[in-house]
């Protein structure tokens, strides 16, 4: 079966699905609806999709054949009007099936499911996996005291071992057997398939002094200055959101100042009936002005989606993404990963002003030393270390000040939340799948982060943007004596 093109919106009390199916017959068509679940049959189309609330079929639904433009519309009633419905716009993650009985969960152990479990813990049965998960997720819901800072010990893997696991959550090898055969110019461990974490890293640290030696030199000039001062689509459009939200705050508190103005008839009125009339409208104001912060709140994706609405190629990619769930033993290294990748995105966006070039996929690959060392970070300041170390080293323009203006950026990509971060990821996939070297990144790095980022903690993301945009790093901390460089390079110059 053929899962169809689609994409869903939704009002106060109903939820919209288009579904293009040209060149069908529309009375061949069958629905079916029940609690949260949607299904849609039409030969040889199949579209089944779970949303996060309950839905109905009344009289109040209806379907509508566009016969030119081969769309079916269909228009469901929410069981409780006023609901939100969160992430209508992840269409790989409404597509996500659930594990039906005890029958059919034996079938699936000997075929490929939707949804795929990953990296289980070999003697743990299904009740310790769920509890070990509920733990996880408990404990990542108090993200604001999340410490990123301290150390984890990288597991030791036996020296018996021929071949290692890298990639998202480790779960991939045998991706680089003939690396030296295919000219990746990307790749700097010596021999991907027997490294360690630990032989990785010093292979990482190694190329970054020397490749820093090689170039010698270390100065801002005015084309860095011009790059620096460039505003990137993320940040017009931040500022264009939290425009947007003190506007509409505003407007709430200055209509229920006018509502609550009282009208003064006589003496006796000015002295009991206005101060009543003040303190029921002064409670009327916090309590609207409290409602709708909770409300904003409640729905935070509502206005970063109004901004950030996925184009059909990046819909087409999330369809086309496998569904899967991730049981992951180290969550934050995933995170730090994921910081690794936006900031060499952000390097990239910076540099060419938002327009890629065929330059850029080498760019981002030797900026981020996931993809070019297969590394996996255990603190923020690692993480951030190593991206420094990285972009004084490899790409044209080498400067600390915008290594800041860089890390900056990615804060605010964080703080525009999960879309924002998705769309990155997906510029990215772009990049490396068209590549006939370099795409074998996508496969064992970037397909799973966009399909993890779906479902990444909210709460996390917000606290790792405030992590960064207070993190410092100072130029002593590089490894390079940079202070001593500089001053080298100005008494010359003087």
């Amino acid at each position: 079966m053929i899962t169809p093109a689609f994409s869903v919106d939704q009002d106060d009390n109903f939820i919209k699905i288009n579904v293009h199916v040209p060149y069908v017959k529309a009375q061949d068509v069958e629905f079916y609806i029940e609690n949260n679940e949607f299904k849609f049959f039409l030969h040889p189309y199949y579209l089944r999709l779970r949303f996060p609330g309950n839905i109905v079929e009344d009289d109040r639904s209806e379907a509508l054949l566009d016969i030119s433009k081969g769309d079916i519309n269909v228009k469901l009633a929410k069981e409780n009007p006023g609901e939100y419905f969160p992430d209508l716009d992840l269409l790989t993650k409404l597509l996500a099936r659930q594990r039906e009985n005890s029958r059919d969960q034996e079938k699936q152990k000997s075929s490929k499911t939707l949804i795929e479990v990953v990296e289980e813990k070999r003697g743990c049965d299904d009740n310790d996996v769920e509890n070990r998960m509920e733990k996880r997720f408990s404990e990542f819901d108090e993200a604001l005291d999340f410490d990123w800072e301290i150390e984890q010990e990288i597991p030791k893997q036996p020296e018996l071992l021929i071949t290692t696991r890298y990639g998202f959550n480790e779960q991939y090898n045998r991706y680089f057997t003939h690396v030296q055969e295919t000219c990746n110019e990307i790749n700097e461990i010596k021999d991907p398939e027997s490294s360690t974490f630990e032989s990785r890293r010093r292979d990482r640290i190694e190329a970054e002094d020397i490749k820093f030696d090689d170039e010698g030199d270390y100065a801002s000039d005015e084309e860095i200055k011009r790059v620096m001062n460039y505003k990137t689509v993320w940040w017009k459009l931040l500022r264009k959101i939290q425009a947007t939200k003190e506007e509409s705050k505003s407007s709430i508190v200055d209509s229920s100042n006018a509502e609550s103005k009282p009208a003064i008839t006589g003496e006796s009125s000015k002295s009991l009936g206005t101060s009543t009339t003040s303190n029921s409208s002064n409670s009327k104001i916090e309590n609207e002005v409290i409602a709708s912060a909770q409300n904003q709140q409640s729905n935070g994706a509502t206005f970063s989606k109004n901004f950030l609405q996925f184009t059909k190629r990046e819909q087409e990619i999330m369809l086309n993404l496998p569904n899967k769930e991730y049981l992951l033993d180290d969550e934050k290294s995933i995170y730090l990963g994921l910081i690794d990748l936006l900031f060499a995105y952000s390097y990239n966006h910076r540099m060419t002003e938002g327009e890629n070039t065929i330059e850029s996929v080498w760019t981002v690959g030797k900026l981020s030393s996931t993809i070019s060392c297969l590394e996996r970070f255990a603190t923020l300041k690692s993480t951030i270390t190593a991206l420094y170390r990285r972009a004084l080293s490899y790409p044209l323009y080498r400067n600390y000040e915008l290594c800041e203006k860089i890390l900056q950026d990615v804060y605010v990509i964080l703080k525009l939340g999960r879309r924002a971060i998705l769309k990155c990821l997906m510029e990215l996939k772009e990049l490396f799948d068209h590549h006939d070297v370099y795409y074998v990144y996508s496969k064992i790095w970037i397909d799973d982060y966009c399909v993890w980022c779906m479902k990444a903690s909210d709460s996390i993301i917000r606290a790792l943007a405030h992590q960064i945009h207070n993190f410092k790093l100072t130029k002593s901390e590089i490894g390079w004596n940079l202070e001593e460089l500089e001053q080298l390079v100005k008494e010359t110059e003087d």
